[in-house]
């Protein structure tokens, strides 16, 4: 890893664990974690809503992180962009979008839910916010 690589890492960790974050705060941690999840999802996610939610946080984090002024200055933080944005695609594939529309639209990855998962999600959802997701068995 260059230099340059090894600044931009440390300044996108102390970036996200100045936001709140305290574990996978490194770039390549917080994009496997975000990557992981949708592969979760893409599967029909196994887990109850509170985790499916606290997931979505990794996706949060990645959004602060990617327009904070101070990490602009970066070229590593295009490529994490796109990577970011290849997930992005896959996950919105998966969505019932604006199924919570008092988000805001830029967090588009809260403000929809997947269109299937496992019965823990699936039950969750409709006893919580009314929401009917297929189940997938």
């Amino acid at each position: 890893m260059t230099q340059g690589a090894w600044d931009f890492r440390d300044a996108f960790s102390n970036f996200v664990r100045e936001s709140g974050r305290w574990r996978d705060v490194e770039p390549e941690a917080l994009l496997s974690r975000w990557r992981g999840f949708v592969e979760s999802c893409e599967q029909g996610y196994r887990d109850d809503a509170e985790d499916y939610f606290n997931d979505l946080t990794s996706r949060d984090s990645l959004a602060r992180a990617l327009d904070a002024a101070e990490l602009q200055r970066f070229p590593e933080l295009a490529l994490l962009r796109a990577e970011v944005e290849a997930v992005d695609a896959r996950f919105r594939a998966l969505l019932m979008p604006d199924a919570f529309p008092r988000i805001s639209e830029e967090s588009w990855w809260a403000r929809g839910v997947v269109k299937f998962a496992r019965r823990r999600l699936v039950e969750d959802l409709w006893r919580e916010y009314h929401l009917e997701v297929a189940l997938l068995e």
